[in-house]
């Protein structure tokens, strides 16, 4: 899984220096930006440097997405990263989220949300303890059936 998701980010990141390279030897197009545009564009590129996704993030989405494919098919798993968590969702619909992985501080928490969408954050050392959580993931996937 680890070597999967690092091939997968290595490819996306050199088809976008691929693209960046090509779109540097072509004509150079003169755009002018209004004020409103330039600084919404700067707000947007603020925004997404604050959200880093790791490869920790991913690989523990995997396994999350592998634990959930016995209750529903793949495809209706995704997942959303935000500043404070990386968030596993159903349907692609944060109305339904079915784990948040906290990676981002010292110590790793998996989150997990009961029937009133309270969250209970369990501590983990690594990301095979994810599996440990295995029959609550699959719960929390059922509810929304």
């Amino acid at each position: 899984v680890a070597k999967a998701a690092q091939q997968f980010l290595t490819e996306r990141v050199n088809d976008r220096l691929k693209t960046a390279l090509r779109a540097g030897t072509a004509q150079e197009v003169e755009v002018e930006l209004s004020p409103s545009s330039a600084e919404v564009a700067v707000a947007d590129l603020d925004r997404d440097t604050e959200i880093e996704t790791t490869l920790e993030e991913l690989e523990g989405y995997q396994i999350v997405k592998a634990i959930a494919c016995g209750v529903v098919k793949p495809h209706r798993i995704a997942q959303r990263d935000s500043k404070s968590y990386f968030a596993v969702l159903l349907d692609d619909n944060n109305r339904k989220p079915i784990a948040r992985l906290h990676f981002n501080g010292k110590q790793k928490y998996l989150g997990l949300l009961d029937e009133d969408k309270v969250e209970t954050r369990h501590p983990i050392d690594g990301l095979d303890e994810i599996y440990a959580h295995a029959d609550a993931i699959r719960e929390a996937v059922s509810r929304y059936q």
